[in-house]
């Protein structure tokens, strides 16, 4: 897949594709979208946190007009880690999720959908000193009306030395991958649109990441 970083075009490779769930670094706030999820979707709590996902390589895209199954499909904003030949940079991405079928399993929930990603990159090492302090937000259009979804902080997730501690200790897999990250909290739980944006914003290196796409509604006939 081809990225953008400094301008100059990226070619990476990443032979597996993971999914962090629940990885929010306050316990409080992790707990309460776990509960969220419970109440709102019949979600059952997980029996470890973070959870791992695997997900297929074929399913992560850089298109933008996007077609889904279903009216209950949403995306939520996450960092996105891309190891690559000893390298990590650092994206934006979607983990765009059937919450209708999360309530019934969380697994298939994760794969029946894409998963978007921006087309540019950060270098890990330009971050990783006020890593903390990026910004995280993600925007829903509703019926031709743009509202804010998302609207956090990098520090609100678990950061890339303990996702990729977790990976090598549960999966054994660090090498050539892509990963999302995990979410930050909705403000007004779940909303199904016809758009979602996002943006990561670091405002210390006057730079941003972004990422939008339609959501498209794909029509199924009734038998």
């Amino acid at each position: 897949m081809k990225f953008l970083l400094n301008k100059e075009t990226l070619s990476v490779d990443f032979k597996d594709v993971y999914i962090i769930g629940y990885a929010g670094r306050d316990m409080k706030k992790t707990q309460e979208h776990i509960d969220e999820l419970e109440r709102d979707l019949g979600v059952k709590p997980p029996k470890r946190i973070p959870t791992i996902f695997e997900c297929s390589n074929e399913l992560v895209t850089q298109e933008e007009d996007l077609k889904f199954v279903g009216d209950m499909t949403s995306g939520e904003c996450e960092y996105i880690i891309i190891k690559s030949a000893d390298k990590i940079y650092i994206t934006l991405g979607s983990d765009h999720t059937d919450r209708k079928l999360e309530s019934v399993d969380m697994s298939k929930a994760k794969q029946v959908c894409v998963k978007p990603v921006a087309r540019e990159v950060w270098d890990y090492e330009e971050v990783k000193d006020h890593w903390d302090d990026i910004l995280l937000k993600s925007y829903i259009t509703v019926d031709g009306e743009e509202r804010v979804y998302q609207d956090g902080k990098l520090a609100d997730i678990l950061p890339v030395e303990k996702i990729l501690q977790e990976l090598d200790e549960r999966v054994g897999n660090t090498e050539d991958i892509l990963v999302f990250s995990g979410t930050v909290p909705l403000k007004d739980g779940f909303v199904y649109g016809e758009k979602f944006r996002s943006e990561m914003v670091d405002e210390k290196l006057d730079r941003k990441i972004e990422l939008e796409y339609a959501v498209n509604v794909i029509g199924v006939e009734e038998l």
